[in-house]
C-alpha cells in the first residue's frame, strides 16, 4: 500500500527499476467534495488518463484504497475493453471517499527479438508502468505517470546494439501532450531513478 510519491520512488529503487515520471498536481480542496464527488473525480483523471495514453498502455491491475485505508480493493487480469466498467463497479461500493488509486499497466512498444533483430515489432510488453493518484481532505489531487526507461535506451541483443529510442520516444510524447491537454495542466517531470535522461515529454536520448 503506497503512502506517497516518495515512498513510490523508494520501492522502485529497491526493486532495481529504472523508470522515469511525470505527472502534475490538481490543487483540489476535496473538503469541499462529498465522498461521491470526490469518486467521481477519481474516475474522471483515470477516464482522461486512457484516453490521452491509448495505444501505449493497457490496464493490468489495479490498487484502491479509501480514505484512513477502511477499504483495499484489488483486481487483476483486467481486460481494457470492460476496465471502465469494472473500475465504476467497483466505486459504486465504496463507502468512504478513495484515498488512493494505482493503475498498474502493460506497455505497448516496439521491441526487437532475437528473431527479428532487423524489423522492430510491436508488442504488449510488461514493464514497471503505473499511474497514480491521491486524493482525499489531506491531498490535493497529485497524480503521476512512471514508466519503465528499457523501450527507450539502447538495448543490447545478442551483442549488437539496437537502437529503440527513436520508434519508441514519440508516443510517449505524443501521450504525454495529450494528457497535458486533456487535463489542463502542465506536465512536468516529477522524478526518475537510475539517472534515466528524463524531459518534460518523455526521456532524452
Amino acid at each position: 500500500m503506497l503512502k506517497n510519491f516518495d515512498e513510490f520512488l523508494e520501492t522502485s529503487w529497491e526493486r532495481n527499476q529504472v523508470v522515469g515520471a511525470w505527472g502534475y498536481n490538481s490543487n483540489m480542496n476535496f473538503t469541499a467534495l462529498s465522498p461521491e464527488e470526490t469518486n467521481v473525480w477519481f474516475f474522471e483523471q483515470v477516464f482522461n488518463f486512457l484516453r490521452a495514453f491509448f495505444g501505449l498502455v493497457m490496464p493490468d491491475s489495479m490498487e484502491i484504497i479509501t480514505y484512513d485505508a477502511t477499504q483495499h480493493v484489488q483486481k487483476t487480469g483486467l481486460d481494457q475493453q470492460t476496465f471502465l466498467d469494472e473500475l465504476m463497479l467497483v466505486m459504486k461500493n465504496l463507502k468512504e471517499p478513495l484515498w488512493t488509486f494505482r493503475l498498474n499497466l502493460n506497455i505497448v512498444g516496439f521491441l526487437r527479438t532475437s528473431f527479428q533483430t532487423d524489423n522492430p515489432v510491436r508488442l504488449q510488453i510488461q514493464e514497471p508502468c503505473s499511474f497514480i493518484v491521491w486524493g482525499g481532505p489531506d491531498e490535493t489531487g497529485f497524480q503521476n505517470f512512471s514508466i519503465s526507461y528499457h523501450l527507450f535506451s539502447t538495448v543490447v541483443l545478442e551483442g549488437e546494439e539496437q537502437e529503440l529510442w527513436s520508434l519508441n520516444q514519440p508516443i510517449l510524447e505524443k501521450a504525454l501532450q495529450k494528457w497535458e491537454q486533456q487535463s489542463g495542466h502542465m506536465i512536468d517531470v516529477v522524478d526518475s531513478t537510475g539517472d534515466a535522461p528524463v524531459q518534460r515529454y518523455g526521456f532524452g536520448k
